[in-house]
This record gives structure tokens, sequence and C-alpha cells, in this order.
């Protein structure tokens, strides 16, 4: 009878094979990364390193690669993983149902991060893609649970902040016919012998400081229809009123906005654009 030896025994117990596997895509190959195996019959799961931030204004989605790390898999495995933010409203998820499927013969899947970029002032968002302990193979390198198990990357903010209290209270308009035509150098308050004066408030709820709402003061002749959206862009430092459709000014015809700029320190807001058919016109609102 063949004995092992006490040497042998310890040694076949702590052996692990670990093998650097580094695959490149081509265009006849699905897409691998680069990722540890160790000889385990289960195999394991593991995320690959990710950047540290993304913009939310980056172009392309974040694409995070999840590797099996196992000698075959010849009936598809299926990965789990959980995604926590402090705001979900900043990214999309996909798969968005927390399972991807790394088809079989496969040994590699991918969840993709596509980032959300809005125009509000709300500084960078932290996000942690974790793969679930209850998958049905073992997570981390070497399904230890460690390492690789999960994933955290920013996504900064491209905003810039705005002091909202700057520009909430009474203005007065500045109106005139800017160049050209016949009508340059005329305001619509002496060509209709009336004032103009416009109250900014804040639209209840915005945490972005960016949207008010634009009224005409009580006793004043009406310059802009009631409940006139204002946004502030604030990193090109311009604004956006009533959208981008044309606003209508002192009842008498469309402006088209085609430029604008604000200016925090004086409170003052600048709006200049074609006035129907009727010539270039430009629009200066200052805080009272």
């Amino acid at each position: 009878m063949d004995h092992i030896s006490l040497g042998s025994i310890k040694t076949i117990k702590m052996k692990k094979i670990i093998a650097i596997i580094i695959l490149t895509a081509t265009l006849v190959s699905c897409s691998k990364s680069e990722f540890v195996e160790y000889d385990s019959v289960n195999g394991f799961l593991q995320i690959e390193n990710v950047p540290g931030v993304i913009g939310e204004d980056d172009e392309e989605p974040l694409v995070i690669t999840i590797s099996l790390g196992k000698t075959d898999n010849p009936n598809g495995t299926t990965v789990d993983f959980e995604v926590e933010s402090a705001d979900a409203s900043r990214y999309e998820i996909t798969p968005s149902n927390g399972s991807l499927e790394i088809p079989a013969g496969e040994f590699t899947g991918e969840i993709t991060v596509t980032p959300i970029n809005n125009i509000i002032v709300d500084g960078r968002v932290d996000v942690t893609i974790s793969l679930s302990e209850s998958n049905a193979t073992p997570i981390g390198i070497g399904g230890e649970g460690m390492e690789r198990a999960s994933a955290t990357f920013g996504i900064e903010d491209d905003d810039c902040p705005i002091d909202s209290a700057a520009f909430v209270g009474t203005y007065s308009v500045s109106e005139v016919f800017s160049a050209g035509g016949t009508n340059a150098g005329l305001s619509l308050a002496a060509a209709f012998g009336e004032v103009y004066q416009v109250e900014l408030t804040q639209v209840m709820g915005d945490e972005s400081g960016t949207r008010f709402l634009i009224n005409n003061s009580a006793g004043f002749n009406q310059f802009f229809p009631a409940d006139t959206s204002l946004t502030f862009l604030t990193c090109p430092g311009e604004v956006s009123v009533n959208g981008s459709a044309p606003v209508n000014v002192a009842l008498f015809a469309d402006m088209t906005i085609t430029s604008s700029s604000y200016d925090e320190g004086t409170s003052t807001i600048n709006l200049a654009g074609p006035l129907g058919n009727y010539g270039a016109y430009e629009i200066q609102l200052v805080r009272n």
C-alpha cells in the first residue's frame, strides 16, 4: 500500500493555483479583461477596477466588468448586484433589475452606469456597486468576499453654485430696441406710456436655487405673462426664460431670446433677441 507523507499532505492542502489571465478583445471574440483565478470548484466573481470619479457630463457611460474566475462556464452564470448612493436620480444603471447574465462559455459581464447631466447644483454623489452575498458563486478574489466584491466611484457635478438670495426681490425693467431699423432707441414704456416692474420669487421646493418665477408688481403694467419661468444656467452664466419658447412682452409681441447673462454681484439679468418683426430688443432687470 502506498503511503503519502505528512509533508505531501500539507502541500496538497495549501496548494492554490494562481494564474493571471490576460484576455483581449478582438473583432472575432468577446470582450474580456484581466483577473485572478484560483482552482476553486465553484469559481468566484469579482469586480474589475473602476475609476474613482466620473463627470456627470461624460458622454461615454462607465462600464464595470464582472469577471468569473473559473475554468469553464458551460451553463452560464447569473450575477446579482446591489447599488447604493444618496441620489439615484444622478445616473442610470443597466441592467436596471440588479442582475446580469454571464453567458455560457463566457467569463465576463458588464454593468453600465450612465450619468445624468442636469442643471442642478447638487455636488458630488458616491455610488457603490456590490456583488450580492446571495450569489450562488462566491464573491471577491478567491471567493473570500473581501477584495473586489464591491467598488465605489463618484459622479462629479459640473454645475456652478449660485446665491439664490441675490435674485429674490423686486426689479425695475429697462428695455429698448437696441440696433438698426426705425425703432432703434425706442422703448415700449415710452411708446405706450407704461411703467414696468416685476417680482422674482424662487420656485417652492427647488433645492438647486436656480428656478424662479417672474410676476408683474401690483399697480404696474404687464410686462411678462404671470408666472413666467426663469432658470439660471449657472456654468455658462446664462438664463432661460419660458424654456426655449418665445415670451410675450408687454402684451405686444413675442420675444425670442438669443442671448442672456446675469451678474450675481449687482443682481442684474440681461436678455436680448428679436421682438417679433420689430427689430433687435434688449431687456435689463435690475433689483431695487
